[in-house]
């Protein structure tokens, strides 16, 4: 069955401008082609957030998830339950979580398992973002990546899964992805210009990632966000780099109908 095509989001890149010219900055997204951005509540939840959401949504974004560490979850989830419920979120995400042990790991995802519990009895899916140390460090064989999604309530804790972070740790997005199916509701898409130097990004498509098998795996497991990222520019601004994504995506084929 073909699922469809996920909204294409938008996460960094535009940062100065966005600082510089908050709704300027979101209406050249929009006028790009992106549906949605991470990383906004700061500027929604200013001020009148009512009147901020609605007249986000008037330029046809929406707010993707609402920014989240291990310690906010711990001392904060009242805080993240209110915030994505007034931008209108459909996650809150952990961007970062270390491998130290495994017991480390499994007191992790027993947090992600309580707090993810709160969450979706509101609607909102609790993500947790990797990078490339998940696949690389192992305990007896298993990775950390493969831990936590064992040892994860697949009804409360979701994963958005990075496809250079995981080219980067050595693995094959597209099989990670078939094996993590229904736990996965966005990926963050990038590239790189080669998987054994930290920091060589470039706008997608013009680098080494499996980038269109990745998306339409993506597309197969029914993902609904995919998220261009871009940890830091190479040749082009930043608005250069989002259009260029953005195009490379569309010429591909891989923006849907």
């Amino acid at each position: 069955m073909k699922m469809g095509n996920p909204k294409l989001g938008l996460i960094g890149i535009i940062h100065e401008e966005t600082k510089a010219d908050f709704w300027g900055a979101m209406s050249k997204a929009a006028e790009i082609g992106y549906q949605g951005i991470e990383g906004v509540e700061p500027y929604l939840l200013q001020g009148d957030a009512a009147s901020n959401v609605k007249r986000f949504h008037s330029l046809g974004l929406q707010a993707v998830t609402v920014s989240a560490s291990r310690e906010s979850l711990r001392e904060e989830l009242d805080r993240l339950v209110a915030s994505a419920a007034t931008v209108e979120a459909s996650h809150v995400t952990v961007w970062w979580g270390t491998c130290e042990s495994k017991d480390q790991l499994l007191r992790d995802a027993e947090l992600y398992n309580r707090a993810g519990a709160r969450l979706a009895a509101e609607g909102v899916k609790l993500c947790y973002h990797n990078h490339a140390h998940e696949f690389r460090t192992s305990f007896n064989g298993v990775n950390a990546m493969d831990i936590l999604v064992e040892y994860t309530d697949p009804k409360a804790v979701f994963f958005e899964m990075d496809i250079a972070w995981i080219t980067m740790g050595g693995a094959d997005p597209v099989q990670v992805l078939h094996k993590m199916a229904g736990r996965v509701p966005a990926i963050h898409v990038k590239d790189v210009t080669t998987a054994e130097a930290p920091d060589q990004w470039t706008a997608v498509g013009t680098g080494i990632v499996r980038i269109a098998p990745s998306i339409l795996k993506a597309r197969e497991i029914g993902v609904n966000w995919m998220v261009v990222e871009q940890d830091r520019l190479r040749n082009l601004s930043p608005i250069e780099t989002i259009t260029a994504s953005y195009l490379n995506l569309k010429e591909a084929g891989l923006l849907g109908d």
